[in-house]
C-alpha cells in the first residue's frame, strides 16, 4: 500500500478564462497542464469567488468570502497579521510553507503603506536580503504586476533581474493594458521563468530540510498587457484562432448598468455605483477584428509559455520520485472577458467569462483519473480541502467545505450551488451570483433589478429571465433556495487606498 500524499503544490494563474486550457479549447497549447489533467480530474464547472484578483487571492489564503474578510476589491489591504491563513495551519504543522510568485493581498499601485506597491517594491536592496515571512509563509519570493508594468519589475523577481544584467528601465515601463504582442525582454528572463525557478528551488528547501511542503507557485500570465517574449508570440496565427462571440449583445432585458458599460458611460448615473469605482470592465470600440485576433493570439501564447515553465516543474517532480506523495491543483483567480460581447477585462457584468475558471487536480490517490468533472467547485473551498487532504482540523471561521471526496473521484460531489460576490464601489451596493448543476441567479442588495440565465440552454446568457412572468416561481424557490442572509452577518468593508 503505498503511503498518503504529504506535500501540496498550489499552481495558480492570473486572469485566465475557462477555456483557454488544450483539453477545453484545442486552439490553445498546453500539454502539460492537459497532462495533470489526465493523470488527474478537470473540473469544469469551477468558480472564482469574485471577478477581481485581490478579494479572491484573499479568500484563496483565508477560506472565507469578500465580505468576510473585507478585501472587496483591488485597492485594499488584507491585515498582515491576519488569522488564521492556510499557510498558518501548514506551518504549524511541521510543514515547509513557501509562496512563490505574486501576491496581491494588498494595494499594488502607488501606496506607500502597502508592502506590494511603489516605492516599496523597489527597494531592491531590501527585497535582496528579504524572503518572508509573510501571511503565515515562512519563506517567500515575490513579485507584483503584469508583464511590461513598471512595478512588475520589483520585489524579489526584480533583484534577480538587476543581477542578471537586465536593464529594467529598457523592458519595463508600458502601462497600457491594450498593449499586445511581441516582448523583447529575453525569454530566459520572463517572470513564468523565475516564479518556476523558485519553485523548483522551494522543492529542495523543503527535502533539505526533511519537511513536506505547502507550496503557492503563482503566476503572473495571462494578465494583460497582452506581451511575452519571442518564440511564444509568433506561436499562434491570429488568422487561424476561433474567435468567441465578441458582437456586442442586447443588454436591454440586464440591469441598467449593463447598457451604460456598453454605450461607454461606465456604471451609468447610479449614485451607489459612483465612489471609488476605479477601474473594471469596458468596452473598446477602438479595437478592429484584426486587433483582436493578434490580441487573442498574444493572450495564448502567454498561456502557452505558462504552461511550459509549469511543465518545468510537474518534470522536477517526477525525477524527485515526489509525484506519488504530492497533490497538486491549478486554478487561476477569475477570468477575462476578452472582447466577448463586446466587454473588456473583469468585474461587475455576471459573464462566466470572468466568473468561471479552469480548475485541475492531480491527486495520487485518484480513482479515476483523466475523467472531467461537472460537480461544483468554488475557491472558497481551497483552504478547508488542503487541510483535510492532511487530516487537519478546519477552522471555524472557513466558509467553505472540503471537495477531497470530488477531487479522488469524478463522480462525487460536494457542494449543490457555488456563490459569488462583488461590491464595485465602496459603498452598499453588492451583487452575489448564485449557480447551480442549470442556473444563474444574480441578486442585488436593495435593487429590484436581477438576473436569471438557464445555463444549459443559454450558456451565453443572452436571455434574462428575472423579470418575465412564466418563470416567477423558478425565480423565487431559487431566491429561497439561495438564502444568502448569513452572508450579511460580519460584513467588513476595508478601506480602497489604490485602484490596483
Amino acid at each position: 500500500m503505498k503511503d498518503k500524499p504529504k506535500n501540496i503544490l498550489f499552481i495558480t494563474s492570473d486572469q485566465q478564462r475557462w477555456d483557454t486550457l488544450g483539453a477545453v479549447n484545442s486552439d490553445v497549447k498546453t500539454p502539460n497542464l492537459d497532462k495533470l489533467a489526465e493523470k488527474g480530474i478537470l473540473f469544469k464547472k469551477a468558480y472564482t469567488v469574485n471577478p477581481v484578483c485581490t478579494p479572491t487571492r484573499c479568500t484563496m489564503l483565508t477560506g472565507q468570502y469578500p465580505s468576510r474578510h473585507g478585501c472587496w476589491h483591488v485597492g485594499t489591504k488584507l491585515p498582515e497579521d491576519y488569522a488564521p491563513t492556510v499557510a498558518h495551519e501548514f506551518d504549524a504543522a511541521g510543514y515547509f510553507t513557501g509562496l512563490l510568485g505574486k501576491a496581491h493581498f494588498q494595494p499594488c499601485y502607488i501606496d506607500e503603506t502597502s508592502f506590494e506597491s511603489a516605492p516599496n517594491i523597489h527597494r531592491h536592496d531590501f527585497f535582496k536580503n528579504w524572503n518572508g515571512p509573510y501571511y503565515g509563509f515562512e519563506y517567500a519570493k515575490l513579485v507584483i504586476g503584469h508583464t511590461s508594468e513598471s512595478h512588475a519589475c520589483g520585489m524579489n523577481y526584480g533583484v534577480w533581474l538587476k543581477n542578471n544584467g537586465i536593464e529594467l528601465d529598457k523592458y519595463f515601463g508600458i502601462h497600457d493594458y491594450q498593449h499586445y504582442g511581441s516582448w523583447e525582454l529575453p525569454e530566459e528572463f520572463h517572470g513564468a521563468k523565475w516564479t518556476a525557478d523558485e519553485t523548483i528551488n522551494a522543492i529542495n528547501l523543503a527535502t533539505e530540510s526533511d519537511k513536506p511542503f505547502f507550496l503557492w507557485s503563482s503566476f503572473q500570465d495571462p494578465h494583460n498587457p497582452y506581451i511575452c517574449p519571442e518564440p511564444w508570440a509568433s506561436m499562434y496565427d491570429p488568422d487561424k484562432i476561433t474567435l468567441p462571440d465578441i458582437e456586442a449583445s442586447d443588454m436591454s432585458d440586464k440591469p441598467p448598468f449593463y447598457k451604460s458599460i456598453i454605450e461607454g458611460n461606465f456604471y451609468g448615473d447610479d449614485p451607489d455605483l459612483q465612489n471609488k469605482n476605479w477601474g473594471d470592465c469596458k468596452t473598446l470600440p477602438e479595437l478592429s477584428i484584426k486587433d483582436i485576433r493578434k490580441i487573442y493570439a498574444a493572450y495564448y501564447g502567454m498561456v502557452s509559455l505558462m504552461d511550459h515553465h509549469i511543465g518545468r516543474i510537474i518534470d522536477y517532480l517526477e525525477k524527485q520520485n515526489l509525484m506519488e506523495s504530492t497533490i497538486i491543483v491549478f486554478t487561476t483567480d477569475h477570468g477575462d472577458q476578452l472582447g466577448v460581447q463586446g466587454l473588456w477585462g473583469k468585474g461587475l457584468p455576471a459573464f462566466d467569462d470572468v466568473q468561471k475558471v479552469p480548475f485541475i487536480v492531480c491527486h495520487p490517490d485518484c480513482k479515476t483519473p483523466g475523467k472531467e468533472s461537472n460537480s461544483i467547485h468554488s475557491h472558497i473551498d481551497l483552504m478547508p480541502t488542503f487541510l483535510d487532504s492532511m487530516n487537519f482540523n478546519i477552522p471555524e471561521k472557513c466558509q467553505g467545505v472540503s471537495q477531497l471526496q470530488s477531487w479522488l473521484d469524478a463522480n462525487a460531489s460536494s457542494r449543490e450551488w457555488a456563490m459569488l460576490e462583488f461590491r464595485p464601489a465602496q459603498n452598499k451596493f453588492m451583487q452575489r451570483t448564485f449557480v447551480d448543476e442549470r442556473y444563474k441567479l444574480v441578486l442585488y442588495k436593495d435593487k429590484d433589478y436581477g438576473e436569471l440565465y438557464d445555463m444549459i440552454n443559454d450558456p451565453k446568457q443572452k436571455k434574462n429571465l428575472f423579470h418575465y412572468a412564466e418563470h416567477t416561481k423558478l425565480r423565487d424557490d431559487l431566491i429561497s433556495r439561495f438564502d444568502f442572509s448569513e452572508f450579511e452577518q460580519n460584513e467588513i468593508v476595508r478601506e480602497r487606498t489604490a485602484y490596483a
